[in-house]
C-alpha cells in the first residue's frame, strides 16, 4: 500500500514537533521525528512511503499537493500541533477532496483531542491518538483488508456506520523500541536532500535527531509531548542498538555537526547514560552529542558524558520560584541544587542550554524578575524565556480553566500573527502580552550583558565548530531584540467551547 507521511504547510520555519510549535526567534527548524519513526514502522510493514515535510522543503499548499500527486497515495496522515491544529484540518479536508482517499492526523493535538478534531473537519477519517508507530501500521492493514474491525485498533478515532466519532483508547505504550526502525534511516531514506535545512539555533549543525528512550518519569504539568504522546513510564533502547545508530549516523550524514537526544529526558536512568557513554567509548566512536537534561546529573557522570563527545545539555529551569516550582510539579524545592548542577556542569566543560518559563499558577511581577536574575546567576550559555504556552492534554490547560486563566479556545491564538510565541495564560495583575513582553525584556537583558558578549566572543574565537552556531544565533537575535512580539492575525476561527 501507498502512504503519504505529511508536515504540512503553514508558517515557513513552522516546527510542529518543537514542544512548543511555532516560529522560533533562533530560526530553528525541527526534524519531523514523530512522523517519520511512524513512516519508518509503516514502510517497514511491506509498504511504500512518502515522507513529505512542506516547511523544510519550502512547499507551499500547491506545491505539496504537486509532490502528493506524484506519488498517488492511498492513504494520507498528516503531523499536527495545537497552534497549527485549524491549518492542519484545512489541509486534511483539501488533500481529501482532491485525492479521494482516507486521511488520517498524528501528533499532539490529535492525541489530545480526536474528538473535537474529527467533529471540526467532518472529511477527516482517523485520528491517531498517543504512540503513532503501531497505530499507524493496524491501520494500513486494516485498509489492506488483514484486519476487519477498525474498531478493534487501539489508540485510533473513526467514523461510525451512521456518521458518528467513536474511539479506542491507546493500548500499551511500545516496550520493545529495538523493534522500531532506526528513524536516521527514514532520514537518509526520504529527507536526506534537506539535512542541511534543519538547523537548532543551541547546537552544532547539521543535526540529526534521535531517541534512545521515550516517556518520562517527572509530570511536569505543563510538558505536552509525555501527557499525550510518551507517557510517563520511561522505556529505553538497548544501549548497543543506540550507538550502532550512532555509529550509521557518523557513516551516512556528511559534515556531521553533532547527535541531538531529544528524549524528555536523556539523562532518566543515570545507568542508561553511562552504559551508552562507555560503549561509545569501547567502539572509539568520534561523535559530538546533546541532550535534554535534568538539573541533577552528578558530577561523576558529567564528565563521563564529556568524555564520550556530549556537548551540551538542554536543562529546563523554569522559576526561581519554590512556589511556582511546586505547583507546576517539578519536584524541585529550591533552586539550590540546579546552581550546583551548573557549576558542576562548567567543571565538567559541557554546555548548557537554559529554559525558563514564565506565567505559571503563582507567578506574579515579583516572581518574573526573580526569575530573570536567576538566569542571569546561572548563566548558561544560551537561553530562552517564553510565556506558558498550555496545550490540551496537559495538566497545565485544565488548570488554567480551573482558574479562569485561559483567555481562549481560539487556536490561531495560540501563535502571534507571525507564527512566533504568544501565550493564552494570564494571571492576576500579568496579562498574557505582559507576559510575552517580559520574555522580549528578559531575553535583551540576558543577552547583552558586557560579560555574556565577551564570553561569546572568546568562544567564537578559539572555538571554530561553535564559531557559525554564534553567528548565526547573534544575526538573528538581533532581529527580534528589539521587536515586540504577540500581535494576533485577525482573522480567526473558533474552536467549540462548550466543554467544561
Amino acid at each position: 500500500m501507498k502512504i503519504t507521511f505529511l508536515n504540512p504547510p503553514f508558517h515557513s520555519m513552522f516546527s510542529r514537533e518543537s514542544r512548543s510549535p511555532s516560529v522560533t526567534k533562533s530560526s530553528t527548524l525541527y526534524w519531523p521525528m514523530f512522523l517519520s519513526y511512524a513512516a519508518g514502522n509503516v514502510e517497514a510493514d511491506n509498504n511504500e512511503i512518502q515522507l513529505i515535510d512542506s516547511p523544510a522543503m519550502d512547499l507551499d499548499l500547491d506545491a505539496t499537493i504537486a509532490k502528493i500527486r506524484e506519488f498517488t497515495p492511498e492513504l494520507i496522515i498528516l503531523s499536527t500541533s495545537t497552534p497549527s491544529i485549524l491549518n492542519d484540518l484545512q489541509v486534511a479536508k483539501t488533500l481529501k477532496v482532491i485525492f479521494g482517499v482516507p486521511t488520517a492526523i498524528m501528533g499532539t493535538h490529535a492525541s489530545a483531542e480526536p474528538i473535537e478534531s474529527m467533529e471540526l473537519e467532518p472529511s477527516l477519517d482517523y485520528c491517531i491518538i498517543g504512540e503513532a508507530d503501531h497505530t499507524a501500521k493496524l491501520l494500513v492493514r486494516h485498509l489492506r483488508g488483514e484486519i476487519k474491525e477498525v474498531s478493534s485498533i487501539p489508540g485510533l478515532a473513526f467514523r461510525t456506520p451512521d456518521g458518528g466519532v467513536d474511539f479506542q483508547p491507546e493500548g500499551p505504550k511500545i516496550e520493545n523500541l529495538d523493534s522500531i526502525p532506526w528513524v536516521s534511516k527514514v532520514y537518509k531514506n526520504h529527507l536526506y536532500p534537506y539535512y542541511k535545512r534543519y538547523f537548532y539555533g543551541a547546537n552544532i549543525n547539521p543535526l540529526i535527531v534521535i531517541l534512545s528512550g521515550r516517556g518520562c518519569p517527572h509530570r511536569c504539568s505543563y510538558c505536552v509531548i509525555p501527557q499525550t504522546i510518551n507517557g510517563h513510564v520511561f522505556r529505553t533502547r538497548s544501549p548497543q542498538d543506540v550507538v550502532d545508530e550512532l555509529v550509521y549516523i557518523t557513516e551516512n550524514f556528511e559534515d556531521l555537526g553533532e547527535v541531538f537526544f531529544e528524549d524528555d529526558t536523556f539523562t532518566a536512568k543515570h545507568q542508561h547514560v553511562k552504559t551508552i557513554c562507555n560503549l561509545i567509548l569501547e567502539r572509539k566512536l568520534k561523535i559530538t552529542w546533546s541532550c535534554n537534561a535534568r538539573a541533577d546529573v552528578p558530577l561523576d557522570l558529567l564528565k563521563l558524558m564529556k568524555k564520550a563527545g556530549c556537548r551540551e545539555m538542554c536543562v529546563g529551569f523554569e522559576s526561581a520560584s519554590p512556589e511556582v516550582l511546586q505547583n507546576i510539579n517539578k519536584g524541585v524545592k529550591n533552586t539550590d541544587n540546579a546552581l550546583r548542577f551548573a557549576e558542576n556542569a562548567k567543571k565538567a566543560g559541557i554546555l548548557v542550554h537554559g529554559c525558563f518559563m514564565v506565567g505559571n499558577l503563582g507567578d506574579t511581577p515579583e516572581t518574573l524578575e526573580l526569575t530573570l536574575e536567576y538566569a542571569k546567576k546561572l548563566n548558561p550559555n544560551t537561553a530562552q524565556f517564553y510565556p506558558i504556552m498550555a496545550y490540551p492534554g496537559t495538566e497545565a490547560y485544565k488548570e488554567a480553566i480551573e482558574n479562569n486563566a485561559l483567555e481562549t479556545r481560539d487556536y490561531n491564538q495560540w501563535l502571534d500573527k507571525d507564527g512566533f510565541h504568544r501565550t493564552t495564560i494570564r494571571r492576576e495583575n500579568l496579562s498574557s502580552q505582559d507576559l510575552v513582553d517580559f520574555c522580549d525584556r528578559a531575553r535583551r537583558e540576558f543577552y547583552l550583558r558586557p560579560q555574556y558578549i565577551l564570553q561569546q566572543a572568546k568562544m567564537a574565537l578559539l572555538n571554530k565548530r561553535e564559531r557559525y552556531r554564534i553567528f548565526r544565533g547573534f544575526g538573528t537575535l538581533v532581529k527580534h531584540l528589539f521587536r515586540k512580539h504577540g500581535e494576533v492575525a485577525s482573522h480567526t476561527r473558533q474552536a467549540p467551547t462548550n466543554k467544561s
